[in-house]
């Protein structure tokens, strides 16, 4: 248990480094900064963004939910996989600030890709007799987690030979970010959801889960087709890319369902804030499955990928909003930490700065239909960096554990 307290709060570190990171991103859109390269800047922090913090974090909360499965002399592998992990992660970081993509860099990308094989693998293996609710959630997004190395060695490739096509290159970066974020993040997030719910009693049958997850494992699984929707593909590939999606959006409504179902129960053993947190974290996720599915209108896909600021909304709706306000939740929900005033200060800050963050990158992006500018938006979101950065600090700082 020692352990995983130091990995919780070692977690909530990455966080900050992360808001660190974007800090510095953004004062140098705002401000001039000379020192350092504004693309090899954002490099940085989307990858430790990926693997130092949601990563890293998943991981050690899949490793506390084994606890009550493996042996300790089991465990020691994975708290091992943590370590080469964020030492991994760490290396992203001056290895993109220096020079972006080159041998450091693609060398701790590659340990970390490794890493996550070897963590499906163990966990494949460990859990093959156990029938718990949450494994075919935590199986399938380290499925996707290993398979979106497919569009990471594909980029590596296209750099290493010169030869970049357009096309490719914006396939395999979506590809590599869809089976992340709606693979890896959203169905990790998932698991750990049921398996809360699983704890307080909640009514869940087998065949209830095994439905909700198979639907969404398809619409994800097909729905990379969303992303590539500008190339010139065959009808019957859209239609099943279609189908996909639908299934996908009626099986994110069956969870709602379940968890509407079995609400009374949460309200029990959940704090008023902690379900605060969850329906903050579900409204997200609904405007998520609702764009995912509005964007099989080809015209309204076009219009996504066609402008900037509507893929960083989106990807920040579900990467931050989502993804890091549910993970950040489950580490003061694990109930070994105190939950003081500040704490509580802390966490409803870094729930203003992510709402504040998503409104402006989501006007920016719908005011960039019509080519219209926000007036001093750099600066905006610079102010609404540094107020996630507080908050996080607010929160690493005064997590004490409980006696």
């Amino acid at each position: 248990m020692k352990n995983i307290i130091f990995w919780l709060r070692f977690s909530v570190l990455n966080f900050l480094i992360v808001a660190v990171l974007g800090v510095l991103m953004r004062y140098k859109i705002a401000y001039s900064l000379p020192i350092v390269d504004q693309k090899h800047v954002q490099e940085a922090h989307s990858h430790f963004a990926f693997y130092g913090w949601i990563t890293q974090i998943i991981y050690v909360l899949m490793i506390r939910y084994l606890h009550g499965i493996l042996s300790e002399q089991q465990l020691k592998k994975y708290h091992a996989l943590l370590i080469v992990n964020a030492v991994s992660a760490y290396a992203m970081i001056p290895s993109f600030i220096y020079n972006g993509y080159y041998w450091a860099s693609i060398a701790a990308s590659t340990a970390a890709l490794l890493t996550g094989f070897v963590f499906f693998f163990f966990l494949v293996r460990d859990l093959r007799n156990n029938h718990d609710l949450a494994k075919p959630w935590f199986l399938g997004g380290l499925f996707f987690s290993v398979i979106s190395s497919v569009g990471v060695f594909g980029l590596s490739y296209m750099m290493a030979s010169g030869n970049m096509p357009q096309n490719l290159y914006l396939a395999s970066t979506y590809y590599y970010l869809h089976f992340q974020y709606n693979g890896f993040f959203i169905f990790s997030c998932i698991g750990l959801l049921i398996h809360s719910l699983n704890e307080i009693g909640a009514e869940i049958s087998d065949q209830e889960n095994k439905m909700i997850f198979w639907l969404m494992f398809t619409g994800c699984l097909i729905g990379f087709g969303l992303s590539v929707l500008w190339m010139k593909i065959p009808l019957w590939i859209f239609i099943a890319i279609v189908l996909a999606t639908v299934a996908q959006t009626f099986g994110a409504g069956k969870l709602y369902l379940l968890v509407k179902r079995n609400w009374a129960k949460l309200v029990l053993h959940f704090s008023a804030l902690q379900r605060l947190v969850l329906m903050y974290v579900g409204f997200a996720f609904f405007a998520k499955t609702l764009l995912q599915l509005g964007s099989t209108i080809p015209a309204l896909s076009q219009f996504a990928f066609g402008f900037r600021n509507v893929v960083i909304a989106y990807l920040h709706l579900i990467l931050l909003m989502c993804v890091s306000v549910f993970l950040i939740n489950q580490i003061l929900a694990t109930n070994v930490f105190k939950m003081t005033k500040p704490v509580i200060t802390g966490l409803k800050l870094l729930l203003l700065g992510i709402f504040l963050n998503e409104a402006v990158l989501g006007l920016m992006g719908i005011l960039s239909i019509k080519y219209i500018s926000i007036p001093f938006t750099p600066e905006i979101l610079l102010a609404v960096s540094l107020l996630m950065l507080i908050s996080l600090g607010i929160i690493l700082f005064n997590l004490k554990r409980k006696a």
